[in-house]
């Protein structure tokens, strides 16, 4: 009798248990609303295609909606004597270099700078950035590999290309399978900090397997330092788990004046095509 008293009590302490575990209350939490900040999205380089900017203004936590600026005065100026205005193009929801039907293209040149300016609501924002040299690719490949603990057999990319004398480049990739991007969720990137100034190799190995006769797309991009920072502060941000070793929530700094968030890149673009084999 005894016995069945307590089991009969650890069951209904157990059923407590899943009762108590099952319970979600939603909490929408007050915070403290801010004046909108604009954040401006600019990449330019020297490839033949218009320049593009993107413009937007923050938004309360909770909206779903990201507030879009169409009615700024943009303008990219180069050192090299180059003045763009850029208007805003509803179907793109980006600001395209005027002159319709058409855009005008203006690639960058290496070694000289451009600057963005930026009019909105009587304030002026502005980022100036130039487009840095980098050596051409010396060789790129596939392997046919067996697998290797994680990673499937496929055909892997490897690219080999003479680092240039100096410390403090960073490069940039995409990479396209069959015309499908696949870097968009994430940046991968590299500097010469560990590397020896003598013309040593930047040794490239991409950890994706393609199929052969898969086409694949390589873009090899020279960005500035501060932009390498950038795009890495984005990537800690965004594989936060909420760990102790996560990053600290943050605004990302970038490059725009006056309050402004985002950023303005200068690129300057190598791009190859191979087949796998």
């Amino acid at each position: 009798m005894k016995l069945n008293r307590i089991f009969k009590n650890l069951f209904l302490l157990l059923l407590a248990l899943v009762a108590l575990s099952s319970c979600r209350d939603e909490v929408i939490l007050k915070l403290n609303n801010s004046a909108p900040a604009v954040v401006i999205e600019g990449n330019i380089s020297n490839d033949s295609v218009p320049f593009s900017v993107k413009i937007t203004t923050t938004s309360d936590y909770y909206s779903m909606n990201i507030p879009i600026v169409k009615d700024a005065f943009v303008t990219i100026s180069g050192s090299d004597g180059t003045k763009d205005t850029l208007v805003y193009d509803e179907g793109y929801k980006l600001y395209l270099p005027k002159q319709l039907p058409t855009y005008l293209i203006h690639p960058c040149k290496v070694g000289f700078s451009y600057t963005l300016n930026v009019i909105y609501k009587g304030k002026t924002y502005s980022a100036t950035e130039t487009c840095l040299p980098q050596n051409p690719i010396d060789s790129l490949k596939t392997l046919n590999m067996p697998k290797r603990g994680f990673f499937p057999a496929g055909y892997y990319l490897y690219e080999w290309t003479r680092e240039k004398p100096g410390k403090g480049d960073c490069y940039l990739w995409n990479l396209y399978q069959n015309d499908t991007m696949l870097t968009k969720d994430f940046y991968y990137l590299e500097d010469d900090q560990y590397l020896e100034e003598n013309g040593q190799y930047l040794t490239t190995d991409f950890q994706f397997p393609f199929h052969l006769n898969d086409k694949i797309i390589l873009e090899q991009m020279a960005i500035s330092r501060q932009f390498s920072n950038f795009l890495t502060a984005i990537q800690s941000q965004a594989s936060r788990d909420g760990s102790p070793f996560s990053a600290p929530p943050s605004n990302i700094a970038g490059n725009i004046s006056n309050g402004g968030m985002g950023y303005f890149a200068v690129r300057n673009i190598i791009r190859k095509r191979l087949v796998a084999k």
